[in-house]
């Protein structure tokens, strides 16, 4: 017996026989949490294909490049504006979190949690013809468990069975995952999981690769194979060309499973942050894809007639830390944190540094995500009673306290100047110096500073801030030693119903406003835009890489 949530995206009629571009079509409601999607058109076998793709370019600009086209060993995330281009994925999701089929026209979890059992379009090709099947998924996923292999996000593969903490098999032959048949795989997890975890932590950055080009018989080969030169996917665009570090060009797949796009090329180009707009008012770029638009220009891009402009609600955080090792006693009261956290004004933020565009952070899950605890009673500027707070606890305000923070992003480092100013006014003296990203981690690992100034998020998970409090994590910058607030995070994970998680994660939301160990700051909105020229751009899903660039439109 399964419990079955069907999350149908079959796509429009013939589709399977057609050479040419073709659509799909659903509609969508949400139920108590879960999504069903049910077809918008049956297969009729009278659909007329339509012409291929209109002789144009569209250019969607990053502001920093790709390290690889290896989406696996890439050490960011603007990969992911070429990767989702290129290859296949069985699931993506929206802004808020709904989970969208892709790949995966339905799925089941079993009763107890421990699988669940995807089924594939049975239409989907690879870039050179052949077809994409299960067995692909498999590959990807025993390659990139294998220990020869270099995965740097390998440890999201770590709820399969035959796989350790780090995601790392020790017999490829164990990993949890088979091919029930050409399009059914199934994933066999080492515990009960909840759904929600599987598809929005797991599956919707599973990239599938292509068996039958990279297996050799020697999955290490994988890492230098000369397929990441001019790698072959399934997804709406084909490689091309690229300059490194400059701009890679791809051509629309005409027998792309979803409907060909609508236009002939796609070029991903590095603009800096500082010519976004200019680059958008005179034509040569279309959309920003990954990296916001400067505020001192969000004026201007909002008032032109020819854009349309977006900003977007982001998942991140900013924070600041505290030194909480053994060896520094100033911050190991809760009552200094908190009277930290009242003395500063974290509105003004928002108003002066992002003009608006954000809001204040009461944890590292923002008023939107899914398991925000709504009944949290976080701290209100109060500096009058910051400072009785502080001196009650016995804070030493005769000492200097350094922060440190990292260089290049300015809305950071113009807070930090507010905060030095906002807790002068307690009597705290605060000294504060920039450092490259590198140094400044290197300094918070060995305890060299009293404060900083970081950030953290992007992902729905709500298990994912907990990495920044796990004692001895290479993560864990403020050094906490006392485990309580990752334990209860930590207990979601092992919850298999949305319900239980929620309660567990509202425990842990509730115990950071409590006890403070951070300090969180803000969530600044993404500014994003895109030409007039293009229609259809669901540009607020960006945030989870999910362009469905082979939905966008020339505009007539």
């Amino acid at each position: 017996m399964t419990k079955t949530t069907k999350m149908l995206a079959i796509l429009l009629a013939a589709m399977t026989a057609l050479s040419g571009c073709g659509g799909s079509g659903t509609t969508t409601t949400q139920t108590e949490g879960k999504t069903e999607t049910t077809a918008a058109a049956e297969k009729t076998g009278t659909e007329t294909a339509q012409k291929g793709p209109k002789d144009e370019v569209v250019t969607m600009a990053v502001i920093s490049s790709w390290d690889t086209l290896n989406i696996y060993n890439t050490s960011g995330n603007y990969g992911n504006a070429v990767a989702d281009q290129l290859f296949e994925r069985l699931v993506t999701r929206t802004h808020d979190g709904v989970i969208e089929p892709r790949l995966a026209t339905e799925w089941q979890i079993a009763d107890d949690n421990k699988s669940m059992t995807f089924k594939l379009a049975e239409n989907a090709l690879w870039h050179d013809g052949e077809k994409l099947t299960a067995n692909d998924i498999v590959f990807t996923c025993k390659a990139m468990t294998n220990p020869d292999v270099d995965n740097y996000y390998r440890s999201a593969f770590n709820v399969l069975a035959g796989t350790d903490d780090d995601g790392v098999a020790a017999d490829t032959d164990q990993v949890g995952v088979e091919a029930v048949d050409d399009y059914t795989v199934k994933f066999s997890f080492k515990e009960p999981k909840d759904q929600d975890t599987i598809l929005n932590a797991f599956l919707s950055f599973l990239y599938v690769l292509p068996e039958h080009i990279l297996d050799t018989g020697n999955y290490a080969d994988i890492n230098n194979s000369s397929f990441w030169t001019s790698p072959v996917g399934a997804g709406p665009f084909k490689y091309v060309k690229d300059t490194a570090g400059e701009t890679l060009e791809m051509e629309a797949f005409e027998d792309y499973y979803q409907g060909c796009p609508d236009f002939k090329t796609l070029v991903v180009r590095v603009v800096p942050a500082a010519n976004l707009t200019a680059g958008l008012l005179n034509g040569d770029i279309d959309v920003v894809g990954m990296g916001s638009i400067p505020l001192s220009d969000w004026a201007t891009v909002k008032s032109s007639d020819s854009l349309v402009a977006a900003s977007v609600e982001d998942y991140s955080y900013q924070y600041m830390l505290f030194n909480l090792s053994d060896e520094d006693p100033d911050f190991q009261d809760a009552k200094v944190r908190n009277a930290f956290d009242k003395a500063i004004n974290k509105q003004v933020m928002i108003d002066q540094l992002m003009l608006g565009e954000g809001q204040v952070a009461v944890g590292p899950m923002p008023k939107y995500h899914p398991y925000y605890d709504e009944n949290l009673k976080p701290n209100t500027y109060d500096p009058e009673a910051a400072e009785t707070m502080l001196k009650e606890a016995g804070f030493n305000f005769d000492k200097e306290y350094l922060m440190i923070v990292p260089k290049g992003n300015q809305v950071r480092e113009q807070s930090a100047l507010l905060i030095q100013q906002d807790l002068e006014k307690i009597g705290v003296k605060v000294k504060i110096e920039t450092y490259d990203f590198t140094t400044l981690l290197q300094m918070l690992r060995e305890g060299k500073a009293d404060l900083g100034l970081l950030g953290g998020g992007s992902n729905i998970d709500p298990n994912e801030s907990s990495v920044i409090l796990k004692p001895n994590d290479a993560r864990n910058y403020s050094l906490v030693k006392d485990p309580k607030w990752f334990d209860l995070a930590n207990e979601g994970v092992s919850k298999v119903t949305k319900e239980e998680r929620k309660k567990c994660y509202d425990a842990y939301q509730e115990a950071l406003v409590e006890d403070q160990p951070y300090i969180w700051l803000y969530h600044q909105n993404d500014l994003w835009a895109y030409s007039k020229r293009l229609a259809e751009v669901p540009i607020e899903n960006f945030v989870w890489f999910n362009f469905e660039v082979w939905k966008w439109k020339l505009a007539d």
